[in-house]
């Protein structure tokens, strides 16, 4: 029987974070086999607020509300959803006309489309201060709303009713949208475009990486925030978060390595569980060589992890991740620790239970080798979403 997903229709972050779970099943190297995803979210969202793994380029976060406008002019609430979806539909053949590829939600799936972009990129649009409704079924009775309440004010005698009207719930100073915009549209942004979102960025983010980033743009672009080459320029505040991320990456690889070694190592996958183990060793070399565990102010880093998530303190996650580093920082090889060993095992079933791998026959017989790369912690969304504003206001 084919496995599927279900959720009741909540709140816009729950459904977020459902689809970013999903999305992290198709990527290589970034499955959460050991449960440190609250860990990695915390810490991706103190650096990068309003970003999401399911982003694609930023020029969807203007779309979005240009389409729920557009959209907003039907009669009822039911009409202006269906027209919602239709209007995203017509997007995506607006942007293969307009000659994108890269990056084109729904590019393959068109009209059989499941994950709209309203739905991925929702969260940022709150966190960038560009809406402020809870959902676009609130933008759309806000709306009705205020449609029926102008009618009542335009029958009313008291000419000072009109003040009583609502916010549209979009920010005021929104762009306005292109005409051609459902005919022909690219992802570059126009000159005013990048101001308002490098406006609206850099003032809601204030204080953290990517509020910095908009207006200090690195000249290289590396594969992890830690390797800008503007990093000495950057507040002491983000330098210490950039830090713990780096620590943590690297220090969390190892746990993954040693989880893939001990699954290759009880399926008798024998190349599989070689190629870990060389990686193991090279992880090792690289923990002391860079002496990055070394001095780790784990109090601070807590204290960042807990601001962002309060569910993880004091909790079996933060109990295995503690140990873990204990063991990280060691002189001795994790691959041949019996108590690393013990751990790693012990932390699968604690989070997987009759499913877990190594204690699951069936389950083990359908693993075909483990994600083992390292935590960027939405890094490469964030630098694509920087690349579109530098892009424009170089070309201004």
């Amino acid at each position: 029987m084919s496995s599927a997903f279900g959720w009741l229709d909540t709140d816009s972050d729950q459904r977020k974070k459902m689809l970013e779970v999903v999305d992290l099943f198709r990527e290589s190297g970034t499955l959460d086999e050991l449960g440190i995803g609250s860990i990695r979210d915390a810490l991706s969202e103190a650096l990068f607020p309003g970003t999401s793994t399911l982003h694609r380029r930023l020029r969807y976060v203007l779309f979005i509300p240009w389409l729920l406008q557009q959209a907003g002019r039907k009669d009822t609430p039911d009409e202006m959803r269906d027209e919602l979806r239709a209007l995203e539909i017509k997007l995506i053949t607006s942007l293969l006309a307009g000659g994108e590829k890269e990056g084109v939600i729904g590019n393959t799936a068109r009209d059989d489309l499941v994950q709209m972009p309203s739905s991925m990129y929702w969260s940022a649009l709150g966190a960038w201060g560009i809406r402020e409704v809870d959902s676009p079924a609130a933008y759309f009775r806000r709306q009705h709303d205020c449609r029926t309440l102008s009618r009542r004010i335009a029958a009313a005698d008291d000419p000072g009713a009109a003040e009583v009207q609502p916010s549209s719930g979009i920010e005021p100073h929104l762009p306005v949208a292109p005409a051609n915009l459902l005919g022909s549209t690219t992802f570059t942004l126009t000159p005013q475009e990048e101001q308002y979102l490098s406006d609206q960025i850099s003032r809601s983010t204030r204080g953290t990486v990517l509020g910095w980033l908009v207006r200090n743009p690195p000249l290289n672009r590396p594969d992890f925030i830690w390797e800008i080459d503007n990093l000495a320029d950057a507040p002491t505040e983000s330098r210490e978060l950039i830090a713990h991320a780096q620590r943590f990456s690297l220090a969390i690889q190892g746990a993954s390595l040693l989880y893939n070694l001990l699954v290759a190592e009880r399926a008798r996958r024998d190349e599989l569980a070689e190629s870990y183990r060389r990686q193991l060793i090279s992880w090792h070399d690289e923990v002391h060589a860079s002496e990055l565990l070394e001095g780790w102010d784990r109090g601070s880093w807590w204290s960042t992890i807990h601001a962002q998530n309060q569910r993880v303190r004091g909790g079996l996650t933060q109990t295995f991740v503690d140990r873990w580093l204990d063991l990280a920082g060691t002189q001795a090889s994790v691959a041949h620790s019996d108590e690393a060993r013990r751990l790693i095992e012990a932390r699968e079933r604690q989070i997987k239970g009759g499913r877990a791998r190594l204690a699951n026959q069936a389950a083990l017989d359908r693993w075909t080798g483990g994600g083992v790369g390292r935590h960027s912690f939405r890094w490469p969304v964030a630098l694509s979403h920087l690349q579109d504003l530098y892009s424009a206001r170089r070309a201004s």
